[in-house]
């Protein structure tokens, strides 16, 4: 992963509730990048934010949690 885009804007919004699906939308200062997780992925991706959010200090990770 050499191409590394520090993220500008991020979006979250539902796109189905049956099946569950999402779009996500990651604006960047080169380009948007629009994304359409199903409920699987979705689930997948809360572990790996929760990891990433327990190692900042605590005053960042009061912010908000995946539950």
């Amino acid at each position: 992963m050499t191409d590394v885009h520090k993220i500008a804007k991020l979006s979250i919004s539902t796109h189905s509730t049956d099946p569950p699906r999402g779009i996500v939308e990651i604006d960047t200062a080169n380009s948007t990048i629009r994304l359409e997780p199903n409920e699987d992925v979705a689930h997948s991706l809360c572990p790996g934010l929760e990891r990433f959010l327990t190692q900042i200090p605590q005053r960042a990770r009061n912010r908000s949690r995946c539950g």
